[in-house]
């Protein structure tokens, strides 16, 4: 699947550790640093809400389980329908970008 910029999967530009709390490169681009940052989001906004099974966040949340299981795997970043819906149904801000620019974290990841 073509990526954005000839980006490579998010989990491809780890340095150190294991997806997706590990070090990423420094050169790794701000697609990386976003898909690292709302992948951990998305883990703690679902550990909040009990840690629901796969098949409850799809009929739910209207996300197939497939792109979850990818995302949270760091091989593709979610389209915007997908962060949307997911931010509804668990109440909770996932997508970074405000917040990592503030940290000036899109140039230098840590």
């Amino acid at each position: 699947m073509p990526r954005s910029g000839g980006d490579a999967a998010p989990r491809e530009y780890v340095a150190r550790g294991q997806w997706p709390s590990g070090r990423l490169r420094k050169d790794a681009p701000a697609s990386a640093v976003y898909g690292q940052e709302f992948v951990k989001r998305l883990l703690k906004a679902l550990k909040a809400k009990g840690g629901p099974s796969m098949r409850s966040i799809e009929r739910e949340a209207r996300v197939s389980r497939r792109t979850i299981e990818r995302v949270l795997a760091g091989e593709v970043l979610p389209d915007f329908g997908a962060v949307a819906r997911l931010e509804v149904w668990l109440e909770a801000d996932l997508w970074p970008g405000p917040d990592l620019r503030a940290q000036g974290r899109t140039d230098h990841p840590t």
